[in-house]
């Protein structure tokens, strides 16, 4: 299928558009950005500040093979409770920490195909994640037609209570005295006072993708991924209120997950703008049950300005031994596991957001002297929560409600990213 050249320049707005980040580029490059998450909740609830600073440097070593280097980094902050509980009005218990995360990639390409080997290593006080990813994708004979496969796998480790002499309810969660001494991992020893454990956590996650050109202006992408989480996966510091006690939360160490998705992408060529679709479904052996609906619209002003507008909706159910902190208190567990994750609770979420790329290309000299072309991106989200019932549990004055309410205000989280790219 042959392309003119409006139809070209509607590919590289719906290309931009659908594969994002993970398209192969033909040059040097140096990215930088930052993205800012503030979420508050109600009264003395907590809430949440996230700084999210990374680089990334990459270099054409020959024709043929290409080297990656990234660095990323988030300081978080915030308050939350630290009991699942009915009632829970003591002040949020405060915390503050820093994750430092580098990836190297090694990519090597052809007329047709690509493929990508990566390391990567991060480190936070209680967690330590190594992971070994590869990626391979071919465009079929005419290029209308990519195929790609990923996977990965994670050698995690987590800090946790030594709780190993103690049942469910009698574990204890970790606090933020409580030592965890990474020369254990090296060592292969823990805690030589016997406080805490480092425990193993196992991801391996893989995923399948289709690109197809439908038309001249006109594309799709349809994935299927897949992951399944062996190990340790409760929060150590969260805690449940099951009648008089306040045991640390329990999980099952086996999670399968599996989303399949769809995106459209239609360039309108008369308006110069682009329409986005974006649909996927989500299933796990936890029993949560989600699935979200994006609708986005990307307009061109002028050659160096382009301006996109995005709303999201998602709703998930809960995990199967998800209840209300009233149920937990009053009833006990609905069988051994048990938790206050709000990710494993019934939510609803609306986000609207929008983004702007000034696009700047050094045609007779070098953009400050270095770039051939140099992109600066500017977005921002809000996001708007809605919790749930848990199932056959209706929610009361003490229990899923006020444990996860975020604010009397419309908007729940506020999301902010600057970004900064350079091709030389």
């Amino acid at each position: 299928m042959q392309l003119s050249g409006p139809a070209r320049a509607a590919a590289a707005v719906l290309i931009v558009g659908l594969i994002g980040s993970g398209s192969a580029l033909a040059e040097d490059r140096t990215e930088v950005s930052t993205l800012i998450f503030a979420e508050k909740r109600d009264g003395d609830k907590g809430g949440l500040f996230v700084i999210h600073p990374q680089a990334s440097f990459g270099v054409d070593l020959g024709r043929y093979v290409s080297l990656d280097v990234s660095y990323a980094a988030d300081a978080v902050s915030g308050a939350t409770q630290s009991v699942y509980q009915v009632d829970a009005v003591s002040t949020a218990t405060k915390f503050s920490d820093l994750r430092n995360e580098g990836t190297v990639a090694i990519g090597f390409r052809g007329r047709r195909s690509r493929i990508t080997f990566s390391t990567t290593a991060g480190t936070e006080r209680d967690y330590v994640n190594r992971a070994f990813a590869g990626s391979a994708s071919i465009d079929l004979p005419g290029r209308n037609t990519t195929v790609a496969l990923a996977y990965s796998h994670s050698f995690d480790q987590v800090c946790n209570r030594n709780n190993a002499m103690a049942t469910p309810l009698e574990a204890r969660a970790l606090t933020g005295a409580d030592p965890c001494d990474k020369s254990g991992l090296i060592f292969g020893k823990n805690d030589p006072m016997g406080r805490t454990r480092w425990e193993d956590l196992g991801i391996d996650t893989a995923q399948a993708t289709l690109t197809q050109n439908l038309s001249p202006t006109l594309n799709m992408q349809v994935a299927l991924y897949g992951s399944v989480l062996d190990g340790f996966q409760s929060n150590p510091y969260r805690r449940v209120r099951i009648g008089p006690n306040a045991p640390q939360e329990h999980v099952p160490d086996i999670r399968a997950r599996w989303s399949v998705s769809a995106r459209f992408n239609k360039y309108l060529q008369k308006l110069k703008g682009a329409v986005h679709l974006d649909a996927r479904f989500y299933d796990d052996t936890w029993r949560v049950i989600g699935g979200n609906l994006e609708l986005g619209y990307s307009q061109y002003m002028g050659k160096s300005l382009l301006l996109r507008f995005y709303g999201r909706l998602y709703q998930q159910s809960a995990a199967k031994f998800f209840k209300d902190a009233f149920y937990y208190q009053t009833s006990s567990t609905a069988g051994e596991y048990f938790t206050g994750d709000r990710e494993l609770s019934p939510v609803r979420n609306v986000s609207l957001g929008a983004k702007l790329t000034l696009i700047t290309v050094g045609e007779e000299k070098p953009v400050w002297g270095m770039f051939d072309k140099l992109q600066l991106n500017l977005r921002g989200d809000i996001m708007m929560i809605d919790n749930l019932a848990a199932d056959n549990v209706e929610m009361n004055a003490g229990g899923i409600d006020t444990q996860f309410i975020y604010g009397t205000s419309l908007i729940d989280a506020v999301t902010l990213q600057l970004g900064l790219l350079g091709n030389y």
